[in-house]
């Protein structure tokens, strides 16, 4: 099955390469919503968590910085701790063309075996979001000597949140097709932590806690419509 789904989304991929030239776009998304600014819309401080500069996210390198460049508009990256003195790691990354350009090989799946890290998936499992629709999202552990770092991670095409990198695909390539060129974002929690129960656990209450400091305007572009 999961053979089968890797085949689809490469053939989703390839349609949406081929048809993107021929397809006059008749609306851009990110011209019809208020200008977004990662830096001032994400709060320094939230709930239990302030931003803590002792421990860096892990950075591509310059190679990859330079196709991030090309293919996202605004990336922000922090590192946040609560009063229990657990760390998160935050990464998003925002594109306003989510059409003519891919993230594909930017997603952690891709981009931490990348720097050397070995990753192994963990089972799916919603973020519950305080009464509201839970979070779809993907799990990994990525290994390196002398780190373990879980991570949480979703994706977002207009105002639709994916876990699954197929349906992403797809929703692109519905949007290619009808014309409309959607922004879209990544968003990145992870810890370094050996426990990855905790870890997840920290990560889950970091996403509730963020998606309540999110202004409304702001929201929908980190979470989805269902936020």
């Amino acid at each position: 099955m999961p053979e089968r789904r890797a085949i689809l989304a490469g053939a989703a991929m390839f349609v949406v390469a081929a048809v993107a030239p021929f397809v006059e776009a008749r609306r851009i998304l990110a011209r019809e919503l208020p200008p977004l600014r990662l830096e001032q819309d994400v709060p320094n401080e939230f709930g239990a968590w302030r931003v803590d500069s002792s421990i860096i996210a892990v950075l591509p390198s310059p190679d990859v910085q330079r196709q991030l460049d090309e293919v996202y508009s605004q990336q922000l990256s922090r590192t946040y701790v609560n009063s229990a003195g657990d760390r998160v790691m935050l990464v998003m990354a925002y594109g306003e063309d989510q059409v003519g350009k891919t993230t594909v090989a930017h997603l952690p799946d891709a981009c931490y075996p990348a720097q050397g890290f070995t990753i192994e998936p963990r089972p799916p499992r919603p973020v519950p979001m305080g009464g509201r629709a839970p979070l779809s999202v993907s799990r990994l552990v990525a290994t390196k000597p002398f780190r373990i770092e879980p991570i949480t991670y979703w994706t977002v095409v207009g105002d639709r949140t994916f876990s699954s990198d197929y349906e992403r695909r797809v929703a692109r390539l519905t949007s290619a097709l009808d014309g409309v060129i959607p922004d879209g974002m990544l968003v990145r929690i992870s810890s370094i932590d050996a426990n990855e129960k905790r870890a997840f656990a920290a990560q889950d209450e970091f996403a509730a806690a963020l998606r309540e400091a999110l202004t409304a305007s702001v929201r929908p572009r980190v979470f989805g419509r269902t936020a």
